[in-house]
């Protein structure tokens, strides 16, 4: 099991989204499945990012809703993932 990390855009982007009317329970599974470290279905299209984003990992929670995250570790070894920004793709990498 991963730590789980959250940065203060997500936290932001999260409100949003809720405020929205979107279905937040679909990305919370999404996050659980991620801090269990479980394998993700295809439906998510998660991949690696490049270029600024190297070092990230984004998947897609329904169409255009996208989460970011990013995959490290602690000094003391254990396993900890970060949610970095959820958000569509305009909003996110313009």
């Amino acid at each position: 099991m991963r730590t789980p990390r959250h940065t203060k855009r997500f936290r932001r982007n999260y409100l949003k989204m809720q405020r929205s009317g979107r279905k937040m329970q679909k990305v919370v599974a999404l996050m659980d499945m991620l801090i269990d470290g479980k394998p993700l279905p295809m439906e998510y299209k998660d991949h690696p990012l490049q270029g600024d984003w190297a070092g990230m990992r984004d998947c897609h929670i329904e169409g255009d809703w996208i989460l970011l995250y990013e995959l490290g570790r602690a000094t003391d070894g254990h396993e900890i993932i970060t949610f970095h920004a959820t958000d569509n793709h305009e909003n996110l990498f313009g």
